[in-house]
């Protein structure tokens, strides 16, 4: 889609649907991150970790425009930023499941 010169609209509006659909699975982390501290620190826990988030997005973004500006294109930094789901992905195994525990009080 970032190399298409003309009538590109099209795809955009599809991609952009694709990604509301896709990611709307973020707001369950509203609900289900708090769930994972102890009642004593759980809002200043939930607040940490979403504010640490927001500091490295914020990162990445600059990240992005200087690989623009390194490949003079606009989708290969892009597509790069697949990585960090790869990463995600990777780290899966090493997750604390929580399905049939009593979680914390």
């Amino acid at each position: 889609m970032f190399y298409l010169e003309t009538d590109a609209v099209g795809w955009f509006m599809l991609c952009a649907v694709l990604l509301g659909r896709g990611g709307a699975n973020f707001a369950v982390y509203s609900f289900w991150l708090p769930e994972q501290y102890r009642t004593e620190c759980r809002a200043s826990a939930f607040a940490f970790i979403t504010n640490i988030g927001r500091f490295a997005a914020a990162g990445f973004t600059f990240l992005v425009g200087a690989g623009i500006r390194h490949f003079q294109t606009m989708g290969t930094p892009v597509a790069l930023t697949a990585l960090a789901f790869t990463v995600g992905i990777a780290l899966l195994p090493f997750r604390e499941e929580t399905k049939g525990k009593c979680l914390p009080a």
